[in-house]
């Protein structure tokens, strides 16, 4: 395991104050934030450890409300809604300087067998033929400002090949869609619960981003605001973030100073992994 990933995977690990309270560090990585990502995963580690065990976790959504601070903690409170017979519903309040800064419910069910169909993955070219995001940004490192260099240069937990890659601090145009293939940089345990909480924190990555692309912006340009509103995903099939996997993400909407994406996650053998969903704030405002 690379010591990336394992940093990852200790940040989604949460200290237990009691059966329902837990604490979470957190990481700058350079944004005007904490990383949303980062507090929907820590989110629903929390709602695992309180879940039945025996219970799949197959749906969460999440609503952001304040922005939160990646130099402090944040601590999540989870209560039960529901307990049923093959479901549980949870709502998980992450709370920094004691204010709730993001709602989560989260549902889990017992594995059944039922009704089996998916959609087609779409025709991509292979993880290989793509951009390296990350080799993409060292070779541009001489451009970038030295506020974020460090950060945007250093190793990243997940290897990540896109087919559009713009500049956040001169966006240029491009579809309203990206198709990025990741997978872990380093083994990731054989335990679907770790795997749902990487996806879950890789997931927040390039859905506004996508938004972007018809409007020639990009995320950190002067008088940009891009914060998430809110974000789903609902988990189908079981994965393993050791192999590639496809997010095709497409923005259908944006209006009123707000985007939505929805993507679609696929394992390179066209089983359909997840659903995601994201509408977020993407407003500009000229000098």
């Amino acid at each position: 395991m690379s010591t990336v990933l394992k940093q990852l995977i200790d940040l989604l690990t949460l200290e237990t104050i009691d059966d329902h309270y837990f604490r979470g560090q957190s990481v700058d990585l350079g944004l005007r934030q904490v990383f949303g990502g980062q507090v929907i995963a820590q989110a629903l580690a929390a709602g695992i450890k309180v879940a039945p065990q025996d219970r799949i976790l197959h749906s969460c959504h999440a609503y952001f409300l304040r922005s939160g601070d990646a130099q402090h903690p944040i601590l999540y409170d989870v209560e039960v809604l529901r307990e049923g017979r093959s479901f549980t519903a949870l709502r998980i309040k992450a709370i920094q300087h004691n204010e709730p800064i993001c709602h989560v419910t989260a549902s889990f069910q017992t594995l059944e067998n039922g009704f089996d169909h998916q959609s087609r993955m779409p025709q991509v070219d292979a993880p290989q033929l793509l951009i390296n995001e990350l080799d993409a940004v060292r070779a541009a490192a001489a451009y970038l400002p030295a506020t974020v260099k460090d950060k945007l240069t250093a190793e990243r937990p997940f290897d990540v090949r896109s087919k559009y890659l713009n500049n956040p601090f001169r966006g240029r145009e491009f579809p309203a869609e990206q198709y990025a293939w990741f997978k872990a940089n380093g083994t990731v345990p054989v335990d679907l619960k770790i795997n749902q909480c990487l996806l879950a924190y890789f997931s927040d990555f390039h859905c506004l981003l996508t938004a972007l692309h018809p409007h020639k912006k990009g995320f950190l340009e002067k008088g940009m605001k891009v914060a998430t509103i809110d974000h789903a995903i609902w988990f189908h099939r079981p994965f393993d973030l050791n192999h590639w996997l496809l997010h095709a993400v497409e923005s259908n909407n944006a209006f009123a100073a707000r985007g939505l994406a929805r993507g679609q996650i696929f394992a390179q053998d066209g089983r359909l992994i997840a659903t995601t969903q994201q509408e977020g704030l993407i407003r500009f405002t000229a000098e």
